[in-house]
């Protein structure tokens, strides 16, 4: 994550180097805590789609699809995480220096704002068909199998509704990461370099540890909201919807507020949990990776 030191006088060939640790370590940490954390999200996507208590779609999960059940859509999760946090995590430092460099922001909140809004919009643009394979995957009705894998929903998607199809909910998933990477990265990224500059705690586990769960709060609080609407949207019948504008103004009507926080439990539990081992193991691999590009 970003240092409380400049990188300007360092090397343009070490910068490279070090750019391309960050791409492996987000990548790689991202899949380990996606495999991790998954039952969470399956549990959670379904209390969103369907509806009831997060005890009673653990227990029908459990019931009607047994072990696999919590873990549908992993391939595409896996997929997703590649291209999302590579992107969004791995550049991120990059696009700050970018910034700094070629605009008149200055290191703080709007220059962390920019960098993680910038990342997150490219992410959604290259990765985005890997979100809708997985939540149609992990939004399946129990006891049904609506794809036979991964592949198969990339393929059957593409020829039946198109780029639009395998792009769909772009506006709301572009919205939910823009959000996502300000609770997630841009938190963690203030908290670690606020705290490393007041001397209050050295570079290692603890601060990891407290800055991940910091994240993991703004981050389920922030993106709540969006995250049921866009799992609807994205989970709908062709043209049932209009806009994500429309599917938000659906939602409220039938269920008021309460409904924006459906499975918010889970998604607490689920995105601390992520935050805590992808940042833990982003921070130990980009050092084992630098190292091994003798950057470090």
């Amino acid at each position: 994550m970003a240092q409380a030191i400049t990188k300007r006088e360092i090397p343009v060939a070490v910068q490279g180097t070090e750019l391309v640790a960050k791409l492996i370590s987000a990548g790689s940490a991202a899949c380990i805590a996606e495999a991790i954390t998954l039952p969470m999200d399956c549990a959670k996507i379904k209390l969103q789609v369907e509806g009831g208590t997060l005890a009673t779609t653990i227990r029908t999960i459990a019931a009607t699809d047994g072990t696999k059940g919590f873990f549908r859509g992993l391939v595409p999760g896996l997929h997703r995480q590649l291209g999302f946090c590579t992107i969004r995590l791995g550049l991120y430092d990059s696009t700050k220096d970018f910034y700094m460099k070629h605009t008149a922001l200055n290191d703080g909140l709007p220059l962390r704002f920019a960098a993680g809004i910038s990342t997150a919009v490219a992410a959604v643009c290259v990765a985005q068909p890997t979100e809708v394979v997985k939540i149609r995957m992990q939004a399946a009705k129990a006891g049904t199998v609506r794809y036979t894998g991964s592949l198969s929903a990339y393929y059957k998607i593409g020829v039946t509704e198109g780029t639009k199809g395998l792009w769909s909910g772009l506006g709301p998933s572009i919205m939910r990461l823009s959000i996502c990477n300000i609770g997630e990265v841009v938190t963690y990224d203030t908290v670690k370099t606020s705290i490393l500059r007041r001397g209050w705690m050295q570079d290692a586990f603890p601060l990891h540890f407290f800055s991940a769960v910091c994240a993991g709060a703004v981050t389920t609080c922030l993106t709540s909201p969006v995250d049921v609407v866009k799992t609807t949207f994205v989970n709908s019948r062709p043209g049932e919807y209009k806009s994500a504008l429309q599917c938000a103004g659906v939602l409220a009507k039938k269920g008021g507020f309460r409904t924006f926080y459906k499975g918010c439990v889970p998604s607490f539990f689920r995105i601390t949990g992520w935050n805590l081992i992808m940042f833990m193991s982003y921070e130990q691999l980009r050092k084992i990776v630098a190292r091994k590009l003798n950057c470090y």
